[in-house]
């Protein structure tokens, strides 16, 4: 566990809208989402709760907190996450500010988002200790699997699979579902 204390400014990032993320000390505005963005995030968030009850807690947009060894900060705000209770209890310092990433990170590409901050995004969370990033790309409908151990997997948002190494089902069919209808 991290003792550092989060600088002050760090931790009013939460205090003003638009909200920022903070990748190596660098403030990175966030990319303001659109309504398929919002949709998706929901339903991905929806379709791990029932998987994840008892084992840890789904969010949408909590701020996760790290220290590099050289001082300098990253926060980052995935779309959706899964931290279990196991790396992080309910009790503790300051519960309401993980210093570790989710064991599962879901970040949904938006047009504006650049390619190589998506991807130090990815770095960060499993340097950090995620197990699994995804990085959803909504209008392919395509999935990349980020794992712990550099692992990259490719797959069609279509259809029902498993999220290897967990036994969670995640049903594309219905995600996109409201995406679907307001297409």
């Amino acid at each position: 566990m991290v003792e550092t204390k989060i600088p002050r400014w760090l931790a009013a990032l939460d205090e003003n809208k638009p909200y920022i993320e903070v990748l190596d000390g660098e403030r990175v505005p966030d990319v303001s989402p659109k309504k398929a963005h919002g949709l998706l995030a929901v339903a991905i968030g929806a379709s791990m709760r029932p998987w994840a009850r008892g084992r840890g807690g789904v969010g949408a947009e909590i701020r996760y907190y790290f220290l590099r060894p050289d001082g300098r900060w990253s926060s980052l705000l995935p779309d959706v996450s899964f931290m279990s209770y196991a790396r992080h209890p309910l009790e503790g310092d300051d519960p309401q500010r993980p210093r570790v990433a989710p064991d599962i990170a879901v970040e949904i590409v938006s047009p504006g988002d650049r390619p190589s901050t998506i991807q130090r995004k990815v770095t960060t969370y499993l340097e950090y200790g995620s197990t699994v990033v995804l990085v959803l790309y909504a209008e392919p409908r395509r999935v990349a699997i980020h794992r712990a151990g550099g692992s990259v997997e490719e797959r069609d948002a279509r259809g029902t699979w498993l999220l290897e190494p967990y036994d969670l089902a995640l049903d594309w069919e219905d995600i996109f579902y409201e995406i679907d209808l307001n297409r």
